[in-house]
C-alpha cells in the first residue's frame, strides 16, 4: 500500500467545558437603565438598598453603587476595585472569598462581608 495514499484519522471534536449557569432564583434579563425594574429590599440596620430585578445585567457601575451601599463603613472604600477588575452583575454572582482576596486583594473581614451581600442578593433577600 502506497503510504502517501493513505490519510491519517481525523481527531475527535474538541470538548469545551459546560458553560455555567446561574442559579435558578435568578430574575431574568432586564434593562440596566429602566428605573422600573428596581425594586426596595430591607437591609441589615434598618435601611434600604435600591436592588435591580436583573443583577445578571447590572454595569460594572451597578455593582460598585451596590457595594457602596451594601455596607457603606468596610465596602465602600474598595468600589472603584470592581471598575478596575471589570466586575459586572454576571462576574459579582461568581465571585467567591477566595477570588476577592487573592486578585482584588481585600483582606479576610471585607471579603466575606461582600460575599454575605452577594449570598443574600442571591436569595433574593436583599
Amino acid at each position: 500500500m502506497d503510504s502517501a495514499s493513505v490519510t491519517p484519522p481525523t481527531p475527535p471534536p474538541r470538548q469545551h467545558p459546560p458553560t455555567p449557569r446561574l442559579p435558578p432564583s435568578e430574575p431574568g434579563p432586564s434593562s440596566p437603565s429602566d428605573s422600573s425594574q428596581l425594586h426596595h429590599g430591607a437591609r441589615g440596620g434598618g435601611g434600604s438598598l435600591r436592588v435591580p430585578a436583573g443583577t445578571s445585567c447590572w454595569s460594572i457601575e451597578e455593582v460598585m453603587q451596590f457595594v457602596r451601599e451594601a455596607d457603606p463603613a468596610a465596602l465602600a472604600p474598595h468600589a472603584e476595585l470592581f471598575r478596575k477588575h471589570e466586575i459586572d452583575g454576571r462576574a459579582l454572582l461568581l465571585l467567591r472569598s477566595d477570588m476577592i482576596m487573592k486578585y482584588m486583594g481585600l483582606k479576610l473581614g471585607p471579603a466575606l462581608k461582600l460575599c454575605h451581600h452577594i449570598e443574600r442578593l442571591k436569595q433574593g433577600r436583599l
